[in-house]
This record gives structure tokens, sequence and C-alpha cells, in this order.
């Protein structure tokens, strides 16, 4: 699977949420299966006050398989919900993945279960399915806590990122030939601010694609107000401001997006 070009800095754990999503994703048929098609209709036998807390392994673990699915694969194409990296740690801190439902339905199930002498190969299997979604939900926490300390969040979040320099002092230039870490002469250079092609290309997708001149003009202010921000060092912050003022309009600059991140 590609992946969205403005996640290349972080590919390897934003490829891990994707590959996740996918395995979430395969479960839901797996749930309807489970309930439809073995023995699960055998559940009449557990006592009636007590049927839903094994009913409720099928009815939260398909929930689970279903949005969780479904909001992992969508990070990778639905620009509007997920505009940044930092959009998409966020929407996950209130959904499963952080424990939104109570712990113990796999463990109150079964011992439903053993209490009242039922053995169900339908539900023995959900609380396996079940369990291993819950290593899923724990595997995508961890790759989230990851990106949260990743130099693209903290860029999107204003944070100065202070990357070491290397220097090569140049000294002891006798005719052609260059001596390095000789004594005498020390060569200094310096060079005058060149702007980057990719803002160019952004005000031409711009021009190009916006779906009317009203936006098209808000557009190319917040393509101007980056680029100025870029020229005068403070590019972190303004790209965080340009991509959430953009944020309905992500599809129009797609193909400049991986650029533009290239240069936090």
């Amino acid at each position: 699977m590609n992946i969205r070009l403005d996640m290349g800095p972080v590919a390897p754990y934003f490829s891990r949420l994707l590959a996740i999503g996918g395995e979430f994703h395969k479960n839901i048929d797996d749930w309807v299966h489970l309930k439809n098609e073995e023995d699960f209709e055998n559940i009449y036998r557990v006592p009636h006050d007590q049927r839903y807390k094994v009913e409720e392994v099928y009815a939260t673990g398909r929930d689970i398989a279903n949005s969780m699915g479904y909001a992992l694969l969508e990070t990778n194409t639905n620009f509007s919900r997920y505009p940044t990296l930092t959009s998409i740690i966020e929407y996950f801190q209130d959904t499963w993945v952080y424990d939104d439902y109570p712990s113990p339905i796999p463990a109150e199930a079964e011992r439903v279960c053993v209490q009242n002498g039922i053995d169900l190969w339908s539900v023995r299997h959900m609380l396996k399915l079940f369990r291993k979604q819950e290593e899923l939900l724990g595997a995508v926490r961890n790759a989230l806590e990851i990106l949260k300390r990743s130099d693209l969040y903290k860029e999107e979040n204003g944070e100065v990122i202070l990357k070491p320099e290397s220097s090569i002092i140049i000294s002891g230039v006798n005719g052609s030939a260059i001596n390095i870490n000789s004594d005498g002469a020390t060569a200094h250079a310096s060079t005058a601010y060149e702007r980057p092609a990719v803002f160019d290309d952004l005000s031409r997708l711009i021009r190009e694609h916006s779906p009317d001149t009203e936006t098209q003009a808000k557009l190319l202010k917040n393509a101007e107000e980056l680029a100025a921000g870029h020229k005068e060092g403070r590019f972190g912050q303004a790209y965080k401001d340009f991509m959430q003022n953009v944020a309905n309009h992500v599809s129009v600059i797609a193909p400049v997006i991986s650029g533009l991140s290239s240069l936090l």
C-alpha cells in the first residue's frame, strides 16, 4: 500500500497503523461469521439475566473491528478529517485505543459460561478474537506514542528542532591542492536566500484547481504567508498554521505536501 506523501518522515510507524487497520477490517467478516454461521444461536441456554455479558463480547468486539478498521485506513486518504499527523494522533485519543470500554468483558463472559456449564465453539473463538484485538489496540497505542515523539509531530506543534550541523574547515590552499587541517588560509562562504520551487508549484496548483475565485484568493494568501514564514526562519509554525487554514481543501495541494513537509 502506498502511503500519503506527507507521512514520509514517519513512514515506518504510519505504515504500521495502516497494516493494523487492515487486520481490524478483516475481522469484521469474522465477527459476522461467528455470530450467524456457527452455534451462537444456542446462546439462549445462558440465563436471561446473565446473557448480555456473553452477547457483549460480540457487540463490543465487532464495534471495535468496524470503527478501528475504517478509522485507521482512512488516515491515509481522508485529508479533511486528518490533514496533519497531529490531527491523526488527537483523533484516536477518544477511541477504543485508550481503553474506552469495560476491560473485564472477556473475563465476565467466560465466568458466566463456566458457571452455567455452557461451552459454545462460537463464543470460545469470539473470546480469542476479542483478545487478539486488544493486542492490536495496544500496538496502535504504542505506534501513536512513538509518533508523538517524532520530529514531524513536534514541528507541526511549533517546536524548534535543533538538528546537528557538521562543518569542515578548509585551510592551507596551495595552488590547486587543498590540505585539510593545515595551518594558514581559511575559506569562508555565504549564500543568499533562494525561494524553494515548491512554493511556485503550490501557487500553480491553487490557481489550476481551486473550486472558485474566492477560495483561490484565500489559498494564495495562505501560500504566500507560508513562503514568508520559510524566508523569515519560522517555517515550523507557519506550516502548522497553513495546514489548519487549508484543511478543507487539502486535495488541491496534496501533490506538494511531501515537498512542503521536507522543508521542516
